[in-house]
C-alpha cells in the first residue's frame, strides 16, 4: 500500500506540475500588464505561491511514503522480506556445493590433446578460478621463473626435478608414477610447451627424480642432485613427510629446547636445501617452486583415529605449510600451495562432516589411505594448480615488461657473484660445512639405482645382505637384511673425513621390521661385538649405546615408513681407515608383523 499511495502522490504531482505550466505563463504575461489592478496582481502572486507549496508538499509526501514503504518490506511485510530471505540462503547455499560441470577451467588449462586423458569423472569436485587464485600464498621473486618460462616460449627442452616422498611418487594412487601429479604436470608441459632438440626434431622437456622422501634425507644424499647434469626448475614437495623428522644430528652448535621440536628440525633441513639450490647453477640459475600438495588427513579427525586433545596442544597440528609458508617468504621462494584452500574447505563445517563421504569436499575423498596420498582425481587437482599457476605468471612475465623494478626487487642470489641473505637457523660453522664447502670425504649412497658400482669395492664381509628395490615398482633401492633368527652381518671400510663423524641413514616402518646394531673397529669380520648378534632385543625404541655397539630401531608407532638419520658415538679420525660393522639381531614377538627386516640407504663421513 505504501508503495502504490507513493506513486499515485508522485504521479499527481507530475499532472499538476506539466497542467500548472501554461496556468503560470498566463499569471505571469497578466501581472506583467500594466492593464490590470495591482490588487489583482497581488492575488495571481499568492495563487502562484500556493501552486509551489502544493508541490512541495506533494512531494515531501510523496518521500515520506516512499521510506515508510521501504522501512515496511524490512520489519513489516513479511511475504516480500521473506523472498528476499530466500533468495539470499539460496545463494549462500550455492556456494555450498560444486557446480555440476567441470569442464570449465579445463577447457581453459588442457590442450586438446590431453583432455581424454583428464579423467574428469576422476575430479572430486569442481575446480574453481577462485581456488586457484588462492594457490599461490607467497609470490616470492620471480626472476628465475621468467628464466624457465623464456625457455618454453624458445621451444629449449628443459629438465624439471621433483623433489618429494610418497605424495610425489603417487603412493596408492592406483597407478603410482603412472598417476602422480608429476606425470600429469609434465604430460602437460609437453603438450603446452613443445620444444626441440638440437636437429630441430620434437624433443621432450625430462623428469628428474630423487630416491629421497624428506629434507632431511635429501641434505644427505644431495649427490643425487648435485650430479644431476642440467636442470632448469626444482619443485620440493616435503609437507607431510618433513613432519616425521624427529632428530636432528648433524647440528654442529646446542639449539636450546627449540632444537628438539619438530619444527625447528623442519625449517633447519630445509633452509639448508634453499640454500644449497639457490647457488646451484645447471648451468644456469635454477627456479624453484615450494609445492604444499598435501596434508596429514588423520591430524584433523576424530577420535579413534587421533587425538583431538593432544592435537589441539600442537602449534600446527603436524601440518608442515606455515613453516614452509615463513621460510619461502623470507627467501622470496614462490610459493604454490593446494592444501592452503583445500583443507579449510574440508573442515569448515566442522570435524565429523570433514570425514563424511556425502562432503565433496572431504579428506576421506581426497585420500586414498588414513595418513595423506591423493587418490588420482587428487593427482589431476594437483596438476592443474601447478599448471594455472605457471599460466599466470607467465601472463605477469608478459604484461610486466614495461614496469619499473627497483634494485632491491633483483633476484641477487642469480647473480654470476651471488648474495644470499645471512642463515636464519645456521651457525657460521653449519654454514660453512654444510652450504658452502661440503666437505663429505666418503659417500656410500645405496639408494642409487646406478651407484652399486661406486661402493661395491668397500665391502669386506658379507653374510645376508642383499641390495635390491622391495617396493612394487622395484624403484626404491637399499641394502637389506630379512631374517627372523637374526645374525646376518655385513661390514664395510670406510675411511674418516675432517670431522671424524660416521652417519647412518635406514627405513623405520611400523610393522616387519626389527633392530639392527652397529660399531666401528679395526677388524674385518666384527671381532668380539659379533656375537651380540644373536641376542633378542626387548627395547622398542631410544638412542642405545652399549659397550661400543649401538641399537638402530628400524620399528616405531606410526603407520608410516619413513627415513631416519643418526650419527654414531664411534669415531673415525680424519684420513683413519676402519670397519663399520652393521648386523641384524633376531625377530622379537612384542613387535608388529611376522617378518624381521632392516633396510640400510647409505653411510656418509664427513
Amino acid at each position: 500500500l505504501p508503495q502504490h499511495f507513493s506513486l499515485f502522490l508522485y504521479t499527481l504531482h507530475i499532472v499538476m506540475h506539466l497542467r500548472s505550466l501554461p496556468t503560470m505563463r498566463n499569471m505571469g504575461k497578466l501581472i506583467e500588464n500594466e492593464e490590470v489592478s495591482k490588487v489583482a496582481r497581488i492575488i495571481l502572486v499568492l495563487q502562484m505561491l500556493m501552486c509551489i507549496v502544493v508541490g512541495m508538499m506533494i512531494e515531501y509526501m510523496g518521500g515520506a511514503m516512499s521510506k515508510l514503504s521501504s522501512l515496511g518490506s524490512s520489519i513489516g511485510f513479511e511475504s516480500s522480506h521473506q523472498k528476499k530471505s530466500n533468495m539470499s540462503v539460496q545463494m549462500l547455499h550455492a556456494f555450498d556445493q560444486p557446480s555440476v560441470s567441470k569442464r570449465n577451467i579445463i577447457e581453459e588449462i588442457v590442450p586438446d590433446s590431453l583432455k581424454p586423458q583428464c579423467d574428469l569423472e576422476f575430479l572430486q569436485f569442481n575446480v574453481t578460478k577462485s581456488m586457484l587464485k588462492k594457490s599461490r600464498p607467497v609470490i616470492g621473486n620471480s626472476q628465475r621463473l621468467h628464466i624457465f618460462l623464456k625457455k618454453l616460449h624458445s621451444k629449449q627442452c628443459t629438465s624439471v626435478l621433483f623433489m618429494g616422498g610418497s605424495v610425489t611418487a603417487g603412493h596408492n594412487s592406483r597407478g603410482r608414477l603412472n598417476a602422480s601429479f608429476p606425470k600429469f604436470f609434465m604430460d602437460w608441459l609437453n603438450e603446452r610447451y613443445p620444444c626441440e632438440n638440437a636437429d630441430r626434431t620434437r624433443g621432450s622437456h625430462l623428469t628428474k627424480r630423487t630416491q629421497q622422501n624428506n629434507a632431511q634425507t635429501h641434505f644427505v644424499s644431495w649427490s643425487q642432485i648435485s650430479q644431476i647434469e642440467t636442470l632448469d626448475l626444482v619443485i620440493m614437495e616435503f609437507n607431510v613427510n618433513d613432519s616425521f623428522i624427529d632428530k636432528m644430528p648433524h647440528a654442529m652448535e646446542d639449539k636450546g629446547p627449540e632444537g628438539s621440536t619438530k619444527d625447528y628440525i623442519s625449517v633447519w633441513y630445509n633452509e639448508i636445501l634453499l640454500r644449497r639450490l639457490l647457488l646451484l647453477r645447471k648451468p644456469d640459475p635454477v627456479a624453484i617452486i615450494t609445492f604444499n600438495a598435501d596434508y596429514i588427513g588423520r591430524t584433523w579427525a576424530p577420535k579413534p583415529y587421533s587425538d583431538p586433545d593432544k592435537d589441539r596442544k600442537t602449534t600446527f597440528r603436524n601440518n608442515q605449510e606455515p613453516l614452509k609458508f615463513w621460510l619461502s617468504s623470507m627467501y622470496e621462494i614462490p610459493m604454490i600451495s593446494a592444501s592452503t584452500w583445500m583443507l579449510p574447505f574440508a573442515g569448515k563445517k566442522g570435524t565429523n562432516w570433514q570425514f563424511n563421504r556425502n562432503n565433496s569436499y572431504s579428506t576421506s575423498l581426497f585420500h586414498a589411505d588414513k595418513c595423506c596420498h591423493p587418490k588420482r582425481g587428487g593427482h589431476l587437482i594437483l596438476s592443474l594448480v601447478l599448471a594455472y599457476c605457471l599460466l599466470e605468471e607467465e601472463k605477469n612475465m608478459f604484461s610486466s615488461s614495461n614496469d619499473v623494478i627497483l634494485d632491491i626487487e633483483q633476484d641477487f642470489s642469480a647473480a654470476v657473484d651471488p648474495i644470499l641473505r645471512d642463515p636464519m637457523y645456521l651457525s657460521e660453522d653449519e654454514e660453512r660445512m654444510y652450504v658452502r664447502h661440503d666437505s663429505v670425504s666418503q659417500l656410500l649412497d645405496f639408494t642409487d639405482p646406478s651407484g652399486h658400482e661406486k661402493w661395491k669395492n668397500q665391502v669386506c664381509e658379507n653374510d645376508g645382505w642383499n641390495w635390491f628395490a622391495d617396493n612394487r615398482e622395484k624403484d626404491k633401492f637399499g641394502l637389506i637384511a630379512n631374517n627372523v633368527t637374526g645374525g646376518q652381518h655385513i661390514s664395510l671400510e670406510v675411511t674418516g673425513g675432517k670431522l671424524g663423524l660416521v652417519e647412518l641413514s635406514y627405513v623405520i616402518s611400523y610393522e616387519n621390521f626389527g633392530v639392527a646394531l652397529s660399531w666401528v673397529d679395526d677388524s674385518r669380520d666384527g671381532g668380539t661385538h659379533r656375537p651380540k648378534c644373536k641376542n633378542e632385543i626387548w627395547e622398542r625404541e631410544g638412542l642405545i649405546r652399549l659397550g661400543g655397539v649401538e641399537y638402530l630401531f628400524g620399528s616405531w608407532d606410526e603407520k608410516a615408513s619413513v627415513p631416519m638419520v643418526t650419527i654414531l658415538k664411534n669415531r673415525v679420525e680424519e684420513g683413519g681407515k676402519g670397519y663399520l660393522h652393521i648386523c641384524l639381531t633376531p625377530h622379537s614377538t612384542h613387535r608388529q608383523g611376522n617378518e624381521n627386516k632392516f633396510k640400510l640407504l647409505g653411510v656418509r663421513l664427513y
